[in-house]
């Protein structure tokens, strides 16, 4: 439990922080001419800078939050819900007597690693949107620079492909939150039904 614990903060947390450090030192050595060769760099030293970027990436999650929120697609929580009750009919789901992070709980407390592969979606959904963060830096960075200090065509090319990378990402972001609501309730179902509520029967020879 505790690997997939550590495998969750380094993919929503770890990634993203380092391309957003990455930034950083590229603006450190673009125009002070200050460079880190990390061949040199001792392990702890690794260790520190990875805790730089774990402790911005989690600056970044509210921060990304308040982008995506703009492009989510208004009540995709309860959107999500209706059209999975339309695909199961023989189910009916009360989604609003209890909120996802209640159900999570519970699927966490019957089946730890069914709830840890559930959030999952969860986790990829955060680690695209704070990445998404990331490239609209860069394409900041890009942008500042062909206006102020060089009017390069390559420069420009960088800033659209970061900025274009930036929407992409936040898209997909959604789309795995979606997954993730989707997989919250097909997990409650798959709990509490009983297996002669299964499509599933056994042909008699």
């Amino acid at each position: 439990m505790s690997i997939r614990i550590g495998i969750y903060d380094f993919f929503a947390r770890v990634i993203p922080g380092g391309f957003c450090l990455a930034a950083f030192l590229y603006i450190l050595a673009r125009y002070f001419s200050f460079s880190i060769n990390f061949v040199k760099l001792s392990t702890t030293q690794l260790i520190a800078l990875g805790t730089i970027a774990y402790v911005i990436g989690f600056v970044l999650t509210p921060l990304s939050y308040f982008l995506y929120r703009y492009f989510e697609p208004k009540n995709l929580y309860e959107k999500t819900i209706e059209e999975l009750s339309r695909k199961l009919p023989a189910v009916e789901i009360c989604y609003k007597s209890m909120d996802w992070g209640t159900l999570l709980s519970y699927i966490k407390r019957h089946n730890m690693d069914m709830g840890l592969d559930v959030e999952n979606f969860n986790v990829v959904s955060i680690m695209l949107r704070n990445l998404s963060i990331c490239m609209l830096l860069f394409a900041i960075i890009f942008c500042f620079e062909f206006i102020f200090i060089n009017r390069l065509p390559s420069l420009i090319l960088f800033c659209n492909v970061c900025f274009i990378s930036a929407i992409l990402l936040l898209i997909e972001s959604i789309v795995f939150r979606k997954w993730f609501y989707r997989a919250v309730y097909q997990s409650v179902v798959a709990l509490v039904a009983n297996p002669e509520d299964l499509a599933v029967k056994f042909k008699s020879n």
